[in-house]
Parts: C-alpha cells; sequence; structure tokens
C-alpha cells in the first residue's frame, strides 16, 4: 500500500540527510509468509537507522485521559521484538538507531508534544516532527525531479513558496 507519508520521509532522508534508504521492509514469518513491516531502514554511511512513520493529518486520537500512554505504547509497539530480531539477523553485527516521526496533531499543547517525545528519548527512540521534515524538504528540494513524490513536493513548493 502507498503511502504518502513514508514516500514524504524517503525523500527527505535522501535529499536532506544524504541517507540511503530501503523502504517497506518485509519481516517474514516463521511459517512463510509475511507478518509485519519496517517503514524504512536507512543510513548515511557511517550509522543506521530503523525508522517508523506514525503521520495521519487527522489522528484518530484516544480518549483524554490516558491518551499520552496509548501514543507512547502505539509508537513502542512499533519497533517490536519480531523486529528487532530480523534486523539483527539481516544486519549481523549492526546496531540501528531508533526514530519515529510522528503528526504534530497528535497534540493539543507544546507541552503534551514535549511530553511525548521525552518519553521516546527515554525508551531510546528519537522523535521526529514530521512537519520539520516537510519545511526542510521545502528549503532544499530545488529540482522536479522522476518520481511521483519529489514531483508532487517540488510543485507544491513552487505553488506555495513562489
Amino acid at each position: 500500500m502507498i503511502n504518502p507519508a513514508e514516500d514524504i520521509v524517503n525523500v527527505w532522508l535522501q535529499e536532506c540527510e544524504n541517507h540511503f534508504t530501503m523502504s517497506n521492509v518485509c519481516v517474514p514469518k516463521k511459517g512463510g509468509g509475511s507478518r509485519k513491516e519496517i517503514d524504512i531502514v536507512s543510513t548515511d554511511g557511517k550509522k543506521f537507522y530503523w525508522i517508523e512513520i506514525s503521520v495521519s493529518p487527522n489522528p484518530r486520537l484516544p480518549p483524554k485521559e490516558g491518551r499520552m500512554d496509548r501514543i507512547i505504547s502505539n509508537v513502542v509497539r512499533k519497533f517490536g521484538e519480531d523486529k528487532q530480531k530480523y534486523l539483527e539477523e539481516r544486519f549481523k553485527g549492526i546496531q540501528f538507531e531508533k526514530w519515529d516521526v510522528y503528526s504534530p496533531n497528535l497534540f493539543s499543547t507544546s507541552k503534551e508534544e514535549a511530553e511525548f517525545c521525552s518519553a521516546l528519548e527515554k525508551r531510546e527512540i528519537k522523535a521526529v516532527n514530521f512537519e520539520d521534515i516537510l519545511s526542510k524538504i521545502g528549503e532544499r528540494l530545488t529540482y522536479m525531479g522522476y518520481d511521483v513524490t519529489r514531483k508532487y513536493l517540488y510543485l507544491f513548493k513552487k505553488f506555495k513558496y513562489p
């Protein structure tokens, strides 16, 4: 399934962070088939990154009471043990830095957002704001490219920032 947010993060990693990327990495089941998917695995030539994307323009929010705990547990679940084992087996000896790309629409205040980022940091997951990614792409992307995502981002930039 095509996820525009994943494609945009992929472009950001390549254009702004100079990463080589693999997207939609399937984690096979023991009995065959594939069970889960890692959104993006990337490297800048020095470090390796495991990136999960949790972006929606209109996220369905859990009830106010216990919301933060549920949002955090949803992110932590994306970095599950089965995916971790798969990466360890496939990329022997390589340690992956974990990043979660999140939508700031999840939070009603900057205090909530800071609490979320801090909670992930304690779990060794770097929280990356999707709005920051869009801003960096807007600054850096200077050509249309051949793939659909770059074309749309470039056109958006041209019409939004003449």
